[in-house]
Protein backbone atom coordinates (compact mmCIF):
# COMPACT_ATOMS: atom_id res chain seq x y z
CA UNK A 1 0.00 0.00 0.00
CA UNK A 2 1.22 3.29 -0.55
CA UNK A 3 1.88 6.23 1.49
CA UNK A 4 0.16 9.36 2.49
CA UNK A 5 2.23 11.11 4.20
CA UNK A 6 2.38 10.80 8.04
CA UNK A 7 0.70 14.00 9.54
CA UNK A 8 -1.67 12.85 12.18
CA UNK A 9 -5.39 13.40 12.62
CA UNK A 10 -6.60 14.15 15.78
CA UNK A 11 -10.29 12.79 17.41
CA UNK A 12 -13.32 11.14 16.18
CA UNK A 13 -14.52 9.25 18.93
CA UNK A 14 -13.82 5.64 19.10
CA UNK A 15 -17.01 3.82 19.36
CA UNK A 16 -16.05 -0.17 19.72
CA UNK A 17 -17.93 -3.13 20.35
CA UNK A 18 -16.83 -4.18 23.73
CA UNK A 19 -14.96 -7.11 24.75
CA UNK A 20 -12.78 -8.87 27.15
CA UNK A 21 -8.57 -9.46 26.96
CA UNK A 22 -9.45 -12.59 28.70
CA UNK A 23 -7.23 -14.30 31.13
CA UNK A 24 -3.36 -13.66 31.17
CA UNK A 25 -1.20 -16.22 29.78
CA UNK A 26 2.48 -16.93 29.92
CA UNK A 27 4.04 -17.13 26.36
CA UNK A 28 7.46 -17.18 25.80
CA UNK A 29 8.59 -14.32 23.32
CA UNK A 30 11.35 -14.62 21.02
CA UNK A 31 13.99 -11.86 21.12
CA UNK A 32 14.39 -8.78 19.04
CA UNK A 33 15.70 -9.13 15.69
CA UNK A 34 17.29 -6.87 13.11
CA UNK A 35 17.04 -6.80 9.13
CA UNK A 36 19.27 -6.51 6.63
CA UNK A 37 17.21 -3.35 4.64
CA UNK A 38 17.13 -1.68 1.45
CA UNK A 39 16.19 2.01 1.45
CA UNK A 40 14.93 1.85 -2.15
CA UNK A 41 11.60 3.87 -2.35
CA UNK A 42 8.35 2.61 -1.25
CA UNK A 43 5.87 2.32 -4.13
CA UNK A 44 2.12 2.87 -3.55
CA UNK A 45 0.16 -0.42 -2.95
CA UNK A 46 -1.79 -1.22 -6.53
CA UNK A 47 -3.76 -3.99 -4.81
CA UNK A 48 -6.91 -4.84 -3.38
CA UNK A 49 -9.84 -2.70 -3.29
CA UNK A 50 -7.62 -0.39 -5.34
CA UNK A 51 -4.22 1.08 -4.04
CA UNK A 52 -2.80 3.06 -6.55
CA UNK A 53 1.44 3.70 -6.52
CA UNK A 54 4.30 5.20 -6.47
CA UNK A 55 4.68 9.30 -6.43
CA UNK A 56 1.19 9.55 -7.98
CA UNK A 57 -0.63 6.43 -8.55
CA UNK A 58 0.13 3.54 -11.07
CA UNK A 59 -2.00 0.76 -12.39
CA UNK A 60 -1.51 -2.91 -12.28
CA UNK A 61 -3.37 -3.21 -8.79
CA UNK A 62 -6.36 -5.25 -7.96
CA UNK A 63 -8.59 -2.47 -9.09
CA UNK A 64 -10.79 0.35 -7.55
CA UNK A 65 -9.54 3.72 -6.85
CA UNK A 66 -5.87 4.48 -6.55
CA UNK A 67 -4.07 6.37 -3.61
CA UNK A 68 -1.53 8.17 -3.63
CA UNK A 69 1.57 7.45 -2.51
CA UNK A 70 4.95 7.96 -1.44
CA UNK A 71 8.45 7.06 -2.83
CA UNK A 72 11.43 7.27 -0.70
CA UNK A 73 15.20 7.75 -2.11
CA UNK A 74 16.29 5.14 -4.17
CA UNK A 75 20.04 3.80 -2.91
CA UNK A 76 20.20 0.09 -1.27
CA UNK A 77 22.19 -0.44 1.89
CA UNK A 78 24.25 -3.88 2.16
CA UNK A 79 24.57 -4.85 5.03
CA UNK A 80 21.95 -6.92 7.71
CA UNK A 81 21.97 -5.96 11.36
CA UNK A 82 22.24 -8.90 13.15
CA UNK A 83 19.41 -9.75 15.37
CA UNK A 84 19.45 -10.79 18.94
CA UNK A 85 19.55 -14.68 19.05
CA UNK A 86 19.30 -16.25 22.08
CA UNK A 87 16.09 -18.04 23.10
CA UNK A 88 13.12 -17.35 25.22
CA UNK A 89 10.90 -19.80 26.91
CA UNK A 90 8.30 -19.26 29.12
CA UNK A 91 8.84 -15.55 30.69
CA UNK A 92 7.01 -12.66 30.79
CA UNK A 93 3.22 -12.19 31.07
CA UNK A 94 1.25 -11.32 27.84
CA UNK A 95 -2.23 -9.78 27.25
CA UNK A 96 -3.77 -13.00 26.85
CA UNK A 97 -6.96 -14.24 25.20
CA UNK A 98 -9.33 -17.06 26.25
CA UNK A 99 -6.63 -18.55 28.76
CA UNK A 100 -4.09 -20.22 26.18
CA UNK A 101 -1.61 -21.78 27.44
CA UNK A 102 1.95 -21.37 27.85
CA UNK A 103 4.13 -21.50 25.00
CA UNK A 104 7.87 -21.46 24.74
CA UNK A 105 9.28 -19.83 21.65
CA UNK A 106 12.80 -19.53 20.54
CA UNK A 107 13.94 -16.88 18.71
CA UNK A 108 17.07 -15.77 16.48
CA UNK A 109 19.16 -17.05 13.92
CA UNK A 110 19.35 -15.74 10.47
CA UNK A 111 16.56 -14.82 8.11
CA UNK A 112 17.30 -14.68 4.76
CA UNK A 113 17.84 -12.33 1.91
CA UNK A 114 20.41 -10.68 4.17
CA UNK A 115 17.72 -10.27 7.02
CA UNK A 116 18.33 -11.91 10.75
CA UNK A 117 15.35 -11.74 12.28
CA UNK A 118 13.67 -12.79 15.06
CA UNK A 119 10.42 -14.63 16.31
CA UNK A 120 8.46 -17.49 15.21
CA UNK A 121 11.16 -20.70 15.77
CA UNK A 122 10.11 -23.53 17.53
CA UNK A 123 7.96 -23.86 20.55
CA UNK A 124 5.69 -26.25 22.37
CA UNK A 125 5.28 -29.40 22.16
CA UNK A 126 5.50 -31.85 18.09
CA UNK A 127 1.69 -33.18 19.45
CA UNK A 128 0.33 -29.17 19.51
CA UNK A 129 1.63 -28.51 16.33
CA UNK A 130 -1.69 -29.85 14.05
CA UNK A 131 -4.72 -30.42 15.92
CA UNK A 132 -6.01 -33.61 16.45
CA UNK A 133 -7.07 -36.53 13.85
CA UNK A 134 -4.09 -36.63 11.72
CA UNK A 135 -4.12 -39.57 9.11
CA UNK A 136 -1.10 -39.08 7.07
CA UNK A 137 2.03 -36.95 7.27
CA UNK A 138 3.98 -36.91 3.94
CA UNK A 139 7.46 -35.41 4.14
CA UNK A 140 9.04 -32.33 1.93
CA UNK A 141 12.83 -32.19 1.41
CA UNK A 142 15.08 -30.40 -0.87
CA UNK A 143 17.75 -33.40 -0.28
CA UNK A 144 15.58 -35.94 -1.74
CA UNK A 145 14.91 -37.72 1.70
CA UNK A 146 11.86 -36.60 1.31
CA UNK A 147 9.07 -38.06 -0.58
CA UNK A 148 8.32 -34.71 -2.74
CA UNK A 149 11.11 -31.91 -2.82
CA UNK A 150 8.36 -29.67 -3.29
CA UNK A 151 6.18 -28.03 -1.21
CA UNK A 152 3.55 -27.58 -4.42
CA UNK A 153 3.89 -31.45 -4.91
CA UNK A 154 3.28 -32.43 -1.43
CA UNK A 155 0.05 -30.60 -1.90
CA UNK A 156 -1.12 -31.74 -5.42
CA UNK A 157 -0.50 -35.48 -4.81
CA UNK A 158 -3.50 -34.71 -2.26
CA UNK A 159 -7.25 -35.30 -4.06
CA UNK A 160 -8.76 -32.07 -4.69
CA UNK A 161 -11.88 -31.25 -2.15
CA UNK A 162 -10.24 -33.89 0.09
CA UNK A 163 -11.19 -33.10 4.02
CA UNK A 164 -8.60 -35.53 5.78
CA UNK A 165 -6.40 -34.49 8.22
CA UNK A 166 -2.99 -34.61 6.26
CA UNK A 167 0.67 -33.29 8.20
CA UNK A 168 3.24 -32.08 5.42
CA UNK A 169 6.29 -32.38 7.24
CA UNK A 170 8.77 -29.49 5.87
CA UNK A 171 12.54 -30.41 6.44
CA UNK A 172 15.06 -27.36 6.66
CA UNK A 173 15.68 -25.43 3.16
CA UNK A 174 14.66 -22.55 1.06
CA UNK A 175 11.88 -23.90 -0.99
CA UNK A 176 12.04 -21.29 -4.06
CA UNK A 177 8.51 -21.64 -5.01
CA UNK A 178 5.08 -20.09 -6.13
CA UNK A 179 3.02 -21.85 -3.69
CA UNK A 180 -0.78 -22.20 -3.83
CA UNK A 181 -2.98 -24.17 -0.96
CA UNK A 182 -6.72 -24.41 -2.20
CA UNK A 183 -9.51 -27.08 -2.73
CA UNK A 184 -8.29 -29.02 0.60
CA UNK A 185 -9.48 -28.73 4.21
CA UNK A 186 -7.74 -29.79 7.37
CA UNK A 187 -4.19 -29.41 6.04
CA UNK A 188 -1.27 -28.42 8.45
CA UNK A 189 1.83 -27.91 7.12
CA UNK A 190 4.81 -28.45 10.06
CA UNK A 191 8.78 -26.83 9.40
CA UNK A 192 11.53 -27.95 11.21
CA UNK A 193 12.34 -24.65 12.29
CA UNK A 194 10.95 -20.86 11.25
CA UNK A 195 14.64 -19.91 11.02
CA UNK A 196 15.89 -22.35 8.56
CA UNK A 197 12.31 -23.47 6.50
CA UNK A 198 11.31 -20.88 4.45
CA UNK A 199 9.15 -20.46 1.69
CA UNK A 200 9.93 -17.79 -1.05
CA UNK A 201 9.34 -16.42 -3.90
CA UNK A 202 10.10 -12.75 -5.77
CA UNK A 203 7.02 -11.75 -6.96
CA UNK A 204 6.16 -7.80 -6.73
CA UNK A 205 3.04 -5.59 -8.23
CA UNK A 206 4.40 -5.16 -11.50
CA UNK A 207 5.77 -8.48 -12.16
CA UNK A 208 2.83 -10.40 -11.27
CA UNK A 209 -0.05 -7.87 -12.81
CA UNK A 210 -1.29 -7.02 -9.65
CA UNK A 211 -0.44 -6.90 -5.77
CA UNK A 212 -2.60 -10.20 -4.72
CA UNK A 213 -0.92 -12.03 -7.65
CA UNK A 214 2.17 -11.00 -6.24
CA UNK A 215 2.08 -13.60 -3.07
CA UNK A 216 4.72 -15.98 -2.41
CA UNK A 217 2.27 -18.00 -0.45
CA UNK A 218 -1.56 -17.77 -1.33
CA UNK A 219 -3.55 -19.73 1.16
CA UNK A 220 -7.92 -20.20 0.12
CA UNK A 221 -8.32 -23.27 1.59
CA UNK A 222 -10.54 -23.27 5.27
CA UNK A 223 -9.09 -25.25 8.67
CA UNK A 224 -5.42 -24.86 7.52
CA UNK A 225 -2.63 -24.49 10.65
CA UNK A 226 0.85 -24.38 9.33
CA UNK A 227 3.26 -23.86 12.03
CA UNK A 228 7.53 -22.80 12.27
CA UNK A 229 7.70 -21.84 8.70
CA UNK A 230 8.70 -18.31 7.40
CA UNK A 231 6.72 -16.74 4.06
CA UNK A 232 9.04 -14.71 2.35
CA UNK A 233 8.63 -12.50 -0.47
CA UNK A 234 12.59 -11.85 -2.11
CA UNK A 235 11.99 -9.01 -3.91
CA UNK A 236 13.06 -6.54 -1.33
CA UNK A 237 12.23 -2.97 -1.01
CA UNK A 238 10.16 -0.51 -3.53
CA UNK A 239 7.22 -2.15 -4.83
CA UNK A 240 4.26 -3.91 -3.29
CA UNK A 241 5.55 -7.64 -2.72
CA UNK A 242 3.46 -9.73 -0.63
CA UNK A 243 4.43 -12.92 1.43
CA UNK A 244 1.33 -14.45 2.60
CA UNK A 245 -2.04 -14.26 1.22
CA UNK A 246 -5.17 -15.77 2.81
CA UNK A 247 -8.41 -15.79 1.97
CA UNK A 248 -10.01 -18.77 4.01
CA UNK A 249 -11.67 -19.77 7.00
CA UNK A 250 -10.20 -20.86 10.54
CA UNK A 251 -6.86 -20.10 9.53
CA UNK A 252 -4.22 -20.42 11.79
CA UNK A 253 -0.09 -19.71 12.34
CA UNK A 254 2.49 -20.78 14.99
CA UNK A 255 5.75 -19.21 15.46
CA UNK A 256 5.73 -18.23 11.94
CA UNK A 257 7.76 -15.87 10.41
CA UNK A 258 6.41 -13.35 7.55
CA UNK A 259 9.19 -11.26 5.64
CA UNK A 260 8.66 -8.25 3.22
CA UNK A 261 8.70 -4.62 2.43
CA UNK A 262 5.68 -3.58 1.33
CA UNK A 263 2.11 -5.27 1.90
CA UNK A 264 3.88 -8.01 3.77
CA UNK A 265 0.93 -9.87 5.07
CA UNK A 266 -2.46 -9.92 3.24
CA UNK A 267 -4.90 -11.00 5.26
CA UNK A 268 -7.91 -10.66 2.78
CA UNK A 269 -10.93 -12.24 4.09
CA UNK A 270 -11.70 -15.11 5.99
CA UNK A 271 -10.51 -15.68 9.84
CA UNK A 272 -7.19 -15.77 10.61
CA UNK A 273 -5.22 -16.42 13.89
CA UNK A 274 -1.35 -15.96 14.65
CA UNK A 275 0.73 -16.49 17.50
CA UNK A 276 3.96 -16.00 18.42
CA UNK A 277 4.75 -15.37 15.18
CA UNK A 278 7.00 -12.25 13.71
CA UNK A 279 6.47 -9.81 11.14
CA UNK A 280 8.48 -7.62 9.19
CA UNK A 281 7.92 -4.48 6.48
CA UNK A 282 7.62 -1.02 6.39
CA UNK A 283 4.52 0.12 4.52
CA UNK A 284 1.00 -1.01 5.39
CA UNK A 285 2.40 -4.43 5.71
CA UNK A 286 -0.11 -6.00 7.89
CA UNK A 287 -3.34 -5.54 5.78
CA UNK A 288 -6.47 -6.18 4.34
CA UNK A 289 -10.60 -7.07 5.06
CA UNK A 290 -10.02 -10.53 7.38
CA UNK A 291 -11.08 -10.56 10.88
CA UNK A 292 -7.54 -11.66 11.83
CA UNK A 293 -5.87 -11.47 15.21
CA UNK A 294 -1.87 -11.57 15.81
CA UNK A 295 -1.55 -12.77 19.86
CA UNK A 296 1.93 -12.36 21.07
CA UNK A 297 4.07 -11.40 17.72
CA UNK A 298 6.30 -8.91 16.89
CA UNK A 299 6.08 -6.44 14.14
CA UNK A 300 9.01 -4.79 12.99
CA UNK A 301 9.54 -1.88 10.82
CA UNK A 302 12.86 -2.30 8.91
CA UNK A 303 12.25 0.97 6.79
CA UNK A 304 10.45 4.15 7.60
CA UNK A 305 6.86 3.68 6.04
CA UNK A 306 3.60 4.92 6.13
CA UNK A 307 1.63 2.93 8.46
CA UNK A 308 1.91 -0.78 9.98
CA UNK A 309 -1.59 -1.68 9.56
CA UNK A 310 -4.07 -0.88 6.63
CA UNK A 311 -8.27 -2.01 7.62
CA UNK A 312 -10.17 -2.94 4.53
CA UNK A 313 -12.87 -4.60 7.11
CA UNK A 314 -16.20 -4.75 5.36
CA UNK A 315 -19.08 -2.44 7.67
CA UNK A 316 -21.22 -5.55 8.70
CA UNK A 317 -17.98 -7.24 9.99
CA UNK A 318 -17.30 -6.39 13.62
CA UNK A 319 -13.42 -7.10 13.81
CA UNK A 320 -10.85 -6.73 11.84
CA UNK A 321 -7.01 -6.82 12.96
CA UNK A 322 -6.66 -7.27 16.61
CA UNK A 323 -2.88 -6.84 17.90
CA UNK A 324 -3.52 -8.63 21.26
CA UNK A 325 -0.22 -8.17 23.42
CA UNK A 326 3.40 -8.12 21.58
CA UNK A 327 5.22 -5.29 20.65
CA UNK A 328 5.64 -3.14 17.76
CA UNK A 329 9.75 -2.63 17.20
CA UNK A 330 12.17 -0.91 14.31
CA UNK A 331 15.60 -0.92 13.51
CA UNK A 332 18.11 1.90 14.66
CA UNK A 333 17.32 3.72 11.18
CA UNK A 334 13.83 4.80 11.66
CA UNK A 335 13.14 7.70 12.92
CA UNK A 336 11.19 8.03 16.33
CA UNK A 337 7.62 9.39 15.62
CA UNK A 338 7.55 8.37 11.94
CA UNK A 339 4.62 5.36 11.24
CA UNK A 340 1.35 5.32 12.12
CA UNK A 341 -0.59 2.58 13.66
CA UNK A 342 -2.78 2.12 11.17
CA UNK A 343 -4.64 4.22 8.31
CA UNK A 344 -8.24 2.59 6.52
CA UNK A 345 -7.35 1.75 3.55
CA UNK A 346 -11.59 1.57 3.13
CA UNK A 347 -13.51 3.54 5.24
CA UNK A 348 -14.83 1.25 7.78
CA UNK A 349 -11.68 -0.19 8.34
CA UNK A 350 -11.21 -1.72 11.60
CA UNK A 351 -8.06 -2.53 14.09
CA UNK A 352 -7.22 -2.69 17.39
CA UNK A 353 -3.86 -2.86 19.55
CA UNK A 354 -4.47 -3.85 22.96
CA UNK A 355 -1.81 -4.09 25.74
CA UNK A 356 0.98 -4.16 23.01
CA UNK A 357 4.23 -2.59 23.71
CA UNK A 358 5.24 0.23 21.30
CA UNK A 359 8.26 1.23 20.56
CA UNK A 360 9.38 5.14 19.94
CA UNK A 361 8.90 5.19 16.13
CA UNK A 362 5.33 4.99 16.64
CA UNK A 363 3.77 8.47 15.36
CA UNK A 364 2.20 9.98 18.38
CA UNK A 365 -1.23 10.54 16.88
CA UNK A 366 -1.03 7.10 15.67
CA UNK A 367 -3.56 7.06 13.12
CA UNK A 368 -3.89 8.90 9.95
CA UNK A 369 -5.99 9.10 6.44
CA UNK A 370 -5.82 7.42 3.64
CA UNK A 371 -7.51 8.08 0.52
CA UNK A 372 -9.43 10.30 1.29
CA UNK A 373 -10.53 7.72 4.42
CA UNK A 374 -10.34 9.49 8.11
CA UNK A 375 -9.13 7.30 10.97
CA UNK A 376 -12.02 9.09 12.86
CA UNK A 377 -14.49 7.80 10.66
CA UNK A 378 -13.19 4.55 10.78
CA UNK A 379 -12.72 2.11 13.35
CA UNK A 380 -9.43 2.10 15.31
CA UNK A 381 -9.47 1.35 18.90
CA UNK A 382 -6.23 1.48 21.45
CA UNK A 383 -6.06 0.04 25.47
CA UNK A 384 -3.49 -0.27 27.44
CA UNK A 385 -0.30 0.38 25.80
CA UNK A 386 3.23 0.79 27.12
CA UNK A 387 6.17 1.59 25.77
CA UNK A 388 7.80 5.17 24.37
CA UNK A 389 5.67 5.05 21.41
CA UNK A 390 2.28 4.73 23.72
CA UNK A 391 0.68 8.20 23.60
CA UNK A 392 -2.73 7.64 25.32
CA UNK A 393 -3.31 11.64 25.95
CA UNK A 394 -2.61 12.52 22.03
CA UNK A 395 -5.06 9.33 20.96
CA UNK A 396 -7.89 9.71 23.82
CA UNK A 397 -10.77 9.56 21.81
CA UNK A 398 -9.49 5.97 20.37
CA UNK A 399 -9.19 4.30 23.44
CA UNK A 400 -11.86 1.46 24.66
CA UNK A 401 -13.04 1.52 28.38
CA UNK A 402 -12.47 -1.62 30.18
CA UNK A 403 -15.86 -3.04 29.79
CA UNK A 404 -15.57 -2.46 25.85
CA UNK A 405 -11.99 -4.11 25.87
CA UNK A 406 -13.33 -7.08 27.54
CA UNK A 407 -15.01 -7.91 24.20
CA UNK A 408 -11.47 -8.53 22.60
CA UNK A 409 -10.98 -12.42 23.45
CA UNK A 410 -9.74 -14.63 20.68
CA UNK A 411 -13.38 -16.83 22.14
CA UNK A 412 -15.29 -13.51 21.37
CA UNK A 413 -13.17 -12.23 17.83
CA UNK A 414 -13.49 -15.18 16.20
CA UNK A 415 -16.50 -17.34 17.50
CA UNK A 416 -17.68 -19.73 17.06
CA UNK A 417 -14.06 -21.25 16.13
CA UNK A 418 -11.65 -21.39 18.54
CA UNK A 419 -8.21 -22.10 17.48
CA UNK A 420 -6.30 -24.97 18.61
CA UNK A 421 -2.76 -22.61 18.71
CA UNK A 422 -4.82 -20.52 21.29
CA UNK A 423 -5.36 -23.32 23.27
Amino acid sequence: MGSGGLTGTGGGMATGGSSNIGGATTIGSGGTGGVGLADGGVDANGGGAGKGGGTGASGGGDGGSAMGGRSTTGGTSGGGITGAGGSASGGGSGLASGGATSAAGDAGGKGTGGATATGGATGGGDSALCPPGITQTIAVAKDGSGQFSTVQAAVDSIASGSSAHVRIDIKAGTYTEKLTIASRTNLCLVGTAATNTILTYGDSNASAGGTSVSASVHISANDFSAANLTFQNSFGSGSQAVALRTTGQRQQFLNCRFVGYQDTLYTHSGTQYFRNCYVQGNTDYVFGGATAVLENCEVRNVEGGSAVAAPNTDAATTYGIVFLGGKFTAVSAVKSSSVALGRPWGAAGAAAYLGVDLGAHILAAGFVAMSGNQPQSARFHEYQSTGSGANNSSRSSYQLSASQAANYSVATILAPWTPSYSR
